[in-house]
C-alpha cells in the first residue's frame, strides 16, 4: 500500500511539473499572450496623472537641489560672506562693521549683485596692452621707477625683461603683467638705480633692444653693447 501510495505521488509530480507541461501540448503561446495583454492594458487617466506627478516630484526635487548647490557656492566665494555657525547664520561684513544677518537667498543675491557692480567699475582701470609698441618711465617715491613697456608677446620675453633689469643693477620690487592676442604689457617698480639720470637711460636703452627685437638669450649681453 505504501509503495503503491509513492507511486501515485511521484505519478501526480511528474505530470504537474514544468518540464511535463513544456514537453506536451501545454498552450503556453496563449497564456504569455495573455500576461502581455494585461500587462500592457492602457492606464487609466488616474493612474496617468499620478505617474505625472510622481515625475514632476522628482524633477522639482532635482531642480531646487540644483539652486541650493549653486546658493552654497555663492556663500563660500562672495568675500563678504564669512560663515560664523553651522546653523546658516553668517557675518556680513560692511565696511568695518560686522552686522549680523542670515545668509537666505535674497542676502545671497544681493551680495552677488553688488560683486558684480564693483567688478564692472573696476574693469576700465585694469591694464592692456596696446597694439603700438611704447615705452614709459616715472619717478616715484622713495626711490622707485615705474617702467610701463607694450610689445609683441614672444616665448622668453619675461627672462629677456629680468635680465634687462639686472644688466643695470636693479630690481623689480613689484610687476604686472598683461597679455592678450599676442600682445604684453609689463608694469614694473624698479629699484636700486644707480647713476640717478644716466642709470634710468640704461635701463631704458636695454628695454627697447627687448622690446623691438627678439633677443636670443645667449646674446643678450652682446646685444646691449
Amino acid at each position: 500500500m505504501v509503495l503503491l501510495r509513492q507511486g501515485m505521488q511521484q505519478f501526480r509530480n511528474y505530470y504537474n511539473s514544468e518540464v511535463q507541461m513544456r514537453n506536451s501540448s501545454f498552450p503556453w503561446a496563449c497564456i504569455t499572450e495573455t500576461y502581455n495583454y494585461i500587462s500592457s492594458k492602457p492606464k487609466s487617466k488616474a493612474e496617468n496623472k499620478e505617474v505625472a506627478a510622481k515625475k514632476h516630484s522628482e524633477a522639482e526635487k532635482k531642480r531646487r537641489t540644483r539652486i541650493n548647490d549653486q546658493y552654497n557656492t555663492l556663500r563660500h566665494i562672495l568675500p563678504n560672506i564669512i560663515n560664523q555657525h553651522q546653523n546658516s547664520s553668517s557675518v556680513l561684513c560692511i565696511g568695518n562693521e560686522p552686522n549680523r544677518v542670515k545668509t537666505d537667498k535674497a542676502s545671497i543675491l544681493a551680495e552677488t549683485i553688488k560683486q558684480l557692480r564693483k567688478l564692472e567699475k573696476s574693469v576700465p582701470k585694469m591694464i592692456y596692452p596696446s597694439w603700438e609698441d611704447e615705452l614709459t618711465s616715472e619717478q616715484e617715491q622713495q626711490g622707485l621707477v615705474k617702467v610701463t613697456l607694450n610689445c609683441d608677446d614672444r616665448p622668453g620675453l619675461i627672462l629677456a625683461v629680468e635680465r634687462a633689469v639686472g644688466s643695470v643693477k636693479a630690481r623689480v620690487v613689484k610687476a604686472e603683467l598683461v597679455t592678450v592676442g599676442g600682445r604684453a604689457k609689463f608694469v614694473l617698480w624698479v629699484q636700486g638705480l644707480v647713476s640717478g639720470k644716466e642709470g634710468l637711460r640704461m635701463l631704458r636703452r636695454t628695454l627697447k633692444v627687448v622690446m623691438h627685437k627678439p633677443v636670443k638669450m645667449q646674446h643678450f649681453n652682446q646685444q646691449l653693447l
